[in-house]
């Protein structure tokens, strides 16, 4: 797990399908890293695997970690980080403005009171959803599909606009037509929201 949290500054990244890739340190060599919720478990390029724990750095953030598995990485990239590693530290990502930060818990916290809470429900098989409202209807459990870089589907005429998560109407979103209500990344594409996966919350922000 990750713990030691030290500040909150992160820095850009760019989204690459479901993925945010930012610039980053392990054990202080400059590496790219790729922020993946969607991906179950985290892993780091073979030649990086020294030792039990790693020290990892995004923008102004030191943390420690147990280290992850070793695995191919995309180009570019050194560490890849999953959800095993983001239930332990909340991650505020502000999609407008490509900035990334993780959280300790008392930021986390300071910044969740400004925001309204999605909750996440978790299925049998570790499956994550959240209630989902198209035009009006009643809400129906749509999978959180974080490793999708779509942004909201389910069995109805394409073009709906109207869609709330939880509590919160998102603008700018459409729904497209798929076989099962689902949820992916670019649900969020004009709102800043905390991922705290290890809390089965989504805090997010007005949107924009």
């Amino acid at each position: 797990m990750m713990s030691g949290v030290i500040g909150a500054t992160g820095g850009k990244f760019v989204l690459l399908a479901a993925t945010l890739l930012v610039h980053g340190r392990v054990d202080e060599r400059r590496v790219g890293v790729a922020i993946a919720p969607g991906a179950a478990t985290s892993s780091i390029a073979p030649d990086l695997r020294a030792g039990r724990r790693i020290a990892i750095g995004i923008g102004a953030m030191r943390t420690r970690a147990d280290t992850p598995r070793a695995g191919d990485q995309p180009a570019g990239v050194a560490l890849t980080i999953g959800r095993d590693l983001i239930d332990g530290n909340p991650i505020a990502i502000d999609f407008p403005a490509r900035q990334l930060r993780l959280l300790s818990a008392r930021d986390a916290a300071r910044r969740e009171a400004r925001m309204t809470a999605i909750p996440i429900a978790r299925d049998a098989d570790g499956g994550m959803t959240v209630p989902l409202s198209i035009d009006g209807a009643p809400a129906v459990r749509a999978t959180l599909d974080l490793a999708s870089p779509d942004g909201v589907g389910a069995p109805v005429a394409g073009g709906s606009s109207r869609i709330r998560i939880g509590g919160v109407a998102l603008a700018g979103v459409t729904a497209t037509v798929a076989a099962q209500p689902r949820v992916g990344l670019l649900a969020f594409a004009r709102s800043t929201v905390i991922f705290d996966l290890g809390h089965d919350r989504i805090w997010i922000a007005a949107t924009r």
